[in-house]
């Protein structure tokens, strides 16, 4: 098994059959966080202008129903209505914003008026060293599944040093508690 959850379920329901608990891991020599000024020249390398010094918040998942996808656009617009944010915040979302199992993500866009580079879509494949330099170049990475074994895209930005908001579900619960 790969998460504790999934152990528990195992253990729970099959007593008789044999498990061994062996959890999700990151390659460290890829996963890492890197320094200040390291950052500051990614940033100014990657990122446009006006998107520079804005607070940016990474998703990295598949626009799937449980991954919440459409609903986080949702969210952030009311954040940053909230908080007058609208000029000063980004969410950068990797996955493919017309998948046949999440919603239409430019359309949600379009619909709520976040023309202005509020959020952005990253839709290719990417290496892992590509991956780990999202992660070191953004604020915080999210996770706002209502369903998740465990949350492989927030381990990969914890071990890059970059802090996460996640919700409360299956795995992820690991990744903030313990």
């Amino acid at each position: 098994t790969i998460s504790k959850l999934t152990d528990d379920i195992v253990k729970t329901v099959s007593p008789s059959v044999n498990s061994k608990y062996i959890p999700h891991a990151v390659d460290n020599s890829i996963f890492r966080p890197t320094d200040d000024e390291t950052v500051k020249a990614l940033r100014e390398e990657n990122f446009e202008e006006p998107d520079r010094e804005k607070f940016i918040v990474f998703w990295n998942s598949r626009n799937a129903r449980r991954k919440q996808s459409g609903s986080l656009i949702f969210w952030w617009k009311e954040w940053l209505d909230e908080n007058d944010l609208h000029d000063k915040a980004q969410l950068i979302m990797h996955t493919e914003p017309k998948d046949s199992h999440g919603q239409d993500l430019e359309h949600i866009v379009q619909h709520l008026g976040l023309v202005n580079r509020q959020v952005l879509f990253s839709r290719n494949k990417i290496p892992p060293h590509a991956l780990a330099t999202f992660y070191n170049m953004v604020d915080a990475t999210i996770s706002v599944s209502d369903a998740e074994g465990f949350g492989l895209s927030t381990l990969e930005s914890l071990s890059c040093g970059t802090p996460i908001i996640a919700t409360m579900t299956g795995g992820l619960q690991e990744q903030v508690t313990d």
